[in-house]
């Protein structure tokens, strides 16, 4: 009698990134808003938390907040949009993201 139970593996390659052009359209499709930066960086700004979500779960990167947002107790990368604080919004660097072709910073020059 074997120990060994029967393996089966997927032979399905995982999916290609998407293209610069495709991230950046879902991404102002969704509502962010996106920067060029310095040093071929790209940021994302939303108040949308399924889009910051999504962003983080890819691969983006949250800016640091500062040490008053850690206080209030808000998600990382995020930071009060309003002296009021009634407003979160997310700074998210997306250049991390892997795409396929052109980079990000490329794409949107």
């Amino acid at each position: 009698m074997s120990a060994v139970s029967s393996l089966s593996f997927s032979s399905r390659p995982p999916a290609p990134p998407p293209t610069a052009a495709a991230l950046l359209a879902e991404i102002r499709e969704r509502g962010g808003r996106v920067y060029r930066m310095r040093r071929e960086a790209v940021c994302c700004l939303t108040d949308s938390v399924e889009l910051a979500e999504l962003l983080l779960k890819r691969g983006g990167k949250p800016y640091a907040t500062t040490p008053a947002s850690i206080e209030q107790h808000v998600p990382p990368g995020a930071y009060f949009r309003t002296r009021e604080r009634d407003k979160v919004e997310f700074d998210i660097w997306v250049h991390t993201i892997p795409v396929e072709g052109r980079s990000l910073w490329e794409e949107l020059s």
